[in-house]
């Protein structure tokens, strides 16, 4: 702008062949001086830019970005100069001609410098004139930075190194205090704590942020207590802004001075509170993802847990059968979860008889599975061959699990000792499901005798029971896993289905009538989830 009086007093002095003096020649001359003028009025005066920047950085900076324009004022004003000065030996219109090229040439330098300045502002100080894009990718940038230390690293080191910002910090809330997390540009990590009553978290909750002048007697910060005023002091403040999502301050972003001593722009501001808001949602979805890994760690350390608890489980069940003359027998347990509270047994006894015990302990998971194991450790350490009273074993039974549960615990149980010589089975039902024996000639016998479920009463009596068992009888022990099996119609299969099932395969092995009893089951409830422990004891006499 400053070149255009100048260019046209010197075309005018072309065209019409006069000398470049009198007052339009110091007119454009004087113009030439206005333009400069004027930007050094609006960098000191107005503060457009920071002047300390411009004389730091100014001698190499501006002699290569100026070189270029003072380049096209030298081009141009030789070529006008010398269209002047020839002018007496060429003729108007190659006069006019050669005040074309200059023009040509001046807008081709034009459109040529332009590339060049770009090219001068990325090789120069880039962080410095490119401070509002380094935040704005900042901000965009935080949105992806899921945990909290590499966040608050990249945006404290960042807001530093693009606003010049010796000393930054963040505090990020926990327990109902705001603590130091990250430090740049303090010789140590800073120690002062703001609480959620403090005045400076109120301020924060009203402003975007918060200017912090000591030497202001009108100042906000004259209204802290001691201790948050030792804190303010400790960290040397000019801003401080907060990490919020919504109502919710999550942490604060402490700025102290620029190290040009200039104070923030609006550009600045702006810039600021884009980062802030941006970093605010970035720490509670980083609060989410922790908790949510968390959340997966401890499903994973139960899961281990029952997983170790179920191969426990699995090695309580008996593993071999004992060799039991005329007693052909099988015996499975498919727990509902990892772990389950259903139990069942077979105790090898002299002369060839055998110890059977089936029980179902209240609730589900690692409790019940607990107290099935304290079960069978009891069952394990009593002679119940030599036991002529099962009820006795049961009374003592039931103290136990009264004394080593809780009162909402307790067990149904039925234990019976079988005499392979007799073929007598001595028995106690303790509240359990009616063991059925199926006789030959498909009559039916349910095994009640007994009495109230064991842990349930400190005192308690039991009535013992026995039945003969005959060549092809069949007995059958199950919980009601077994028999309460449902299907999607809340339909329950129910012991009569269990009897029907028993009588059609009256002459199948143990082993094959129970996995047929198992997948009648399943194919009855159709799909429908299991919800109970299914347990089940087959016995054949032959």
């Amino acid at each position: 702008m400053g070149l255009l009086p100048l260019l046209i007093t010197l075309t005018r002095d072309v065209v019409y062949n006069m000398e470049f003096r009198g007052w339009p020649a110091l007119v454009s001359l004087a113009a030439l001086l206005v333009f400069p003028l004027a930007m050094a009025y609006v960098i000191v005066v107005h503060r457009a830019m920071d002047v300390r920047v411009v004389l730091r950085q100014g001698l190499q900076y501006l002699l290569a970005k100026s070189g270029i324009r003072i380049l096209q004022m030298a081009i141009s004003a030789g070529i006008i100069v010398v269209a002047a000065t020839i002018s007496v030996n060429f003729s108007v219109a190659i006069r006019v001609g050669l005040l074309s090229a200059g023009f040509a040439l001046l807008v081709g330098l034009g459109a040529f410098a332009e590339r060049l300045r770009r090219w001068v502002d990325r090789r120069f100080f880039r962080e410095a004139y490119e401070t509002d894009k380094i935040l704005a990718d900042l901000a965009a940038r935080v949105r992806t930075i899921v945990e909290t230390g590499p966040l608050i690293k990249t945006v404290t080191s960042c807001v530093a190194e693009a606003l010049h910002v010796p000393r930054v910090a963040i505090f990020l809330n926990g327990d109902g205090a705001f603590r130091p997390a990250y430090a740049k540009g303090y010789g140590a990590c800073p120690t002062g704590t703001f609480t959620e009553r403090s005045l400076t978290l109120r301020r924060l909750r009203e402003v975007p942020h918060a200017l912090v002048n000591f030497e202001d007697a009108n100042s906000w910060v004259q209204l802290t207590d001691q201790e948050e005023r030792a804190a303010l002091e400790e960290l040397k403040p000019e801003l401080l802004f907060p990490l919020s999502l919504k109502e919710e301050v999550l942490g604060i972003m402490s700025l102290g001075p620029k190290q040009s001593e200039e104070p923030f722009s609006p550009t600045d501001l702006r810039l600021l509170n884009l980062v802030a808001a941006q970093t605010g949602l970035a720490l509670e979805n980083g609060r989410l993802t922790e908790a949510i890994k968390q959340e997966a760690r401890a499903r994973e350390k139960h899961n281990r847990e029952l997983e170790l608890a179920h191969e426990v489980q699995e090695r309580l069940f008996p593993q071999d059968y004992p060799a039991t003359p005329g007693l052909d027998y099988a015996g499975a347990c498919r727990p509902a979860s990892v772990v389950g509270g259903d139990y069942y047994d077979f105790i090898p006894m002299s002369q060839g008889g055998l110890g059977i015990a089936i029980g179902d302990i209240s609730g589900k998971g690692i409790p019940a599975a607990l107290l099935m194991a304290t079960l069978r450790a009891f069952l394990h350490g009593q002679s119940i061959g030599h036991e002529t009273d099962l009820s006795a074993v049961i009374a003592r039974l039931n103290l136990l699990v009264f004394k080593s549960s809780a009162q909402n615990r307790y067990a149904t149980f039925f234990l019976a000792t079988y005499d392979s010589a007799s073929r007598v089975l001595r028995y106690v039902n303790a509240g359990h499901n009616a063991p059925i024996v199926i006789r030959s000639d498909s009559q039916v016998v349910r095994l009640e005798a007994g009495g109230s479920v064991v842990g349930l009463l400190r005192d308690s009596e039991w009535e013992p029971g026995q039945v003969k068992l005959e060549r092809g009888d069949l007995l059958v022990a199950f919980t009601d896993g077994i028999s309460e099996a449902m299907n999607d119609s809340d339909e329950e299969c129910g012991e009569d289905r269990l009897i029907e099932t028993l009588r059609a395969m009256r002459g199948s092995p143990a082993k094959t009538l129970l996995d047929h009893i198992l997948r009648s089951a399943d194919g009855f409830v159709a799909g429908a989830p299991q919800h109970d422990d299914m347990t089940l004891i087959v016995a054949r006499v032959g």
